[in-house]
């Protein structure tokens, strides 16, 4: 847990030359690799296992062990392992209380300021010395702070005086031990009003004759403590200690900004891990074990992700942008805030849960960060992260893909945003630019991926606009695939078209997808971005809305075809066709549809099951559950969906004759 890396308990040597001549050899590395993919090549950066190092990539870590050679993993600890000296340490308040922190933090209530920082440096003979010793100064009331920066397993706590040495009158250094005292906790989850720490009391003690202190108390995760002194006596403090066993509940490893040395389109994020379990004092690969990862990442187009601000008027608060090397140069009362730059930057993805997932954020970018959650459902459960890779390629497809989605006879919908009606065939045309330059591979398909079944309408390229036979089409379920390399898009001049088909929106707030990519070599599918590809059409956007009316009834259309069947095998209406639509589903409903005759008896039971938004077909062959033929009459086909909101019924009637 550190903006740096912790110490690496089986080496304490200098690492800074190691790291320098590893960013030079990566960045020969990457140089090499640029050389040889003129023509666009797949490749992964990786670190860990057959990559760089996590060390010389980390900008900060909370809770996380660098100890093991090529991984990192969420940080543990043996019984008779120190917490304390494993952390990194600054002095002072922290800037805030609820969200976890990169460093731990040591303060006090005292006025007058001096560092604090010997009571949790690792070291038993330095200590604070005479600063809690002053001639005439009653300690009762003071109170020392620890901020662990997160929570941490912790079963006991100690502190002492120095054990050796004495003062220049002789008194031994131990005789000034702390001989009462009041020791609280919190587990980092439970904050009053004004977001600081509410505190439980561990131990009270009103005297004590010794001076190495012990609180023993039953596992529980602990990130703050206060230390409050309850006698007079002048003190001292050598060292405050920390004890537990199993994992921290939480970890994160946040990367520097990676230059990829070129612009490169984004493909793939994989990681490999191992889930651990502490088994007394050793650590143990277990599959079973409950713990695991999740990644997020953001691209970006220069080499920082961050904007710093100067303020240029202390009374008004007025600031104005700086370099971060300008920034740092500045008096502290003039450093205004630092954020995330959401100009040149990407938001934050949503976490990855598996590796081998897309990645799904603009693209192509020169620049890229991640971050690593690993995380704990139980105390002695943890996980190690071996590697991870981005797969990319340089040179891109192209410098840029941007599309808008709108439906074809209304470009300009009120709002700018297109709405139809849930669970019934629109027409939808997709636009799409490309910026294409010399370097870029350029592409021959374009790919729409969308909830319904895709019906190709027309194909159109170039500026004007023409129509355009592609030389074939792909259509499946959630996916239309245009292939047009009799026209493939090598310049700016061809890099115009739009694709017209027909489909269905079952959700309110849909998002389509579209990508290109290259037929002729193995280059990576790139993402077509949101924005204005088309003058004519003002949506700007690949989302598309539902009407008002449609988001009140999920069983938007119920159709059972034939109405007559005649179930003799001889091929001609043997059975009948059930087929509905269920729209505004954010998780699957159970679905069920039953036959009955008209005196309310059910006669068969067609199916039962978990089904989300979507278009759904099933047939009935005129027999009951027992799979014999019913008897001529009129039945009723019962179609239900139970949800949250209630149960949404449909009842169709059919004939059977023979």
């Amino acid at each position: 847990m550190s903006s740096r890396p912790p110490r690496d308990d089986n080496s304490q040597k200098p690492r800074s030359w190691a790291l320098a001549l590893e960013a030079v050899v990566g960045a020969l590395l990457l140089v090499s690799q640029t050389a040889q993919s003129v023509d666009g090549e797949v490749r992964q950066w990786s670190i860990g296992a057959g990559g760089l190092s996590w060390q010389s990539q980390v900008l900060s870590a909370t809770a996380i062990g660098f100890g093991t050679p090529g991984a990192i993993q969420l940080l543990s600890f043996k019984s008779d392992q120190d917490i304390i000296p494993q952390l990194p340490w600054d002095d002072g308040f922290p800037s805030g209380y609820v969200a976890e922190q990169s460093q731990a933090r040591i303060w006090d209530n005292i006025s007058l300021k001096e560092p604090n920082l010997p009571i949790v440096d690792g070291v038993d003979t330095s200590s604070t010395g005479n600063r809690f010793k002053r001639f005439g100064v009653s300690q009762q009331g003071t109170s020392i702070f620890f901020d662990l920066g997160t929570r941490f397993p912790v079963n006991k706590i100690a502190f002492f005086p120095r054990q050796t040495g004495q003062d220049d009158q002789g008194r031994p250094y131990r005789d000034d031990y702390i001989r009462g005292y009041e020791i609280s906790v919190n587990g980092g989850k439970s904050f009053n009003q004004e977001d600081a720490p509410i505190y439980s009391l561990l131990k009270r003690e009103e005297f004590t004759a010794k001076d190495y202190t012990e609180i023993l108390f039953p596992l529980q995760f602990v990130r703050y403590i206060r230390l409050e002194i309850t006698s007079a006596n002048p003190f001292e403090i050598a060292e405050f200690q920390v004890f537990g066993t199993g994992f921290a509940p939480r970890g994160i490893y946040r990367s520097k900004v990676v230059d990829l040395g070129e612009t490169a389109n984004f493909s793939r994020l994989e990681w490999e891990i191992e889930m651990l379990r502490q088994v007394g004092d050793s650590l143990a690969v277990v599959p079973a074990a409950d713990a695991g990862v999740s990644v997020r990442m953001r691209t970006g187009v220069d080499s920082t992700a961050l904007v710093y601000y100067k303020y240029t008027n202390l009374f008004t608060g007025e600031r104005t942008e700086v370099s971060e090397s300008a920034y740092r140069k500045l008096d502290e009362q003039l450093q205004g805030p630092v954020g995330d730059d959401v100009t040149n930057w990407s938001s934050w993805s949503a976490p990855f849960l598996t590796s081998g997932r897309q990645i799904d954020l603009p693209s192509p970018r020169r620049y890229f960060q991640f971050e690593i959650a690993a995380e704990s459902r139980a105390i002695l459960d943890g996980v190690r992260v071996k590697s991870l890779a981005v797969e990319h390629s340089i040179p891109p497809l192209a410098q840029q893909l941007i599309g808008e989605i709108s439906e074809l006879d209304t470009p300009r919908p009120v709002g700018n945003v297109p709405i139809v009606q849930a669970g019934v065939k629109s027409t939808f045309a997709c636009d799409v630019i490309a910026d294409v330059i010399g370097t870029d591979v350029g592409f021959d398909a374009l790919q729409i991926s969308m909830p319904g079944n895709p019906h190709f309408k027309g194909f159109l390229l170039g500026s004007p606009l023409a129509s355009v036979t592609p030389d074939s089409i792909e259509e499946t379920s959630g996916s239309l695939k245009v292939f047009f390399p009799s026209h493939r898009v090598e310049s700016r001049a061809s890099g115009t078209m739009r694709v017209v088909f027909e489909t269905e929106i079952f959700v309110q707030g849909t998002f389509f997808q579209a990508e290109a990519f290259d037929t002729q070599g193995a280059d990576l599918p790139q993402r077509v971005l949101p924005g204005d590809a088309n003058p004519e059409v003002s949506t700007n956007a690949l989302r598309v809305l539902t009407s008002e009316g449609s988001t009140r009834d999920l069983l938007s259309t119920f159709v059972v075809s034939p109405q007559l069947i005649t179930p003799n095998q001889d091929g001609l209406n043997d059975q009948a066709g059930i087929a509905y639509t269920l729209v505004q589903l954010v998780r699957p409903v159970s679905v069920e549809a039953m036959v009955y005759d008209l005196a309310g008896r059910r006669v068969r039971a067609l199916f039962s099951e978990a089904e989300g938004s979507g278009s759904y077909t099933w047939s009935w062959d005129g027999r009951d559950d027992d799979r014999k033929l019913l008897p001529v009459g009129i039945y009723l086909i019962r179609l239900e969906a139970k949800t949250e909101r209630g149960s949404f019924v449909r009842t169709r009637s059919i004939g059977v004759v023979y």
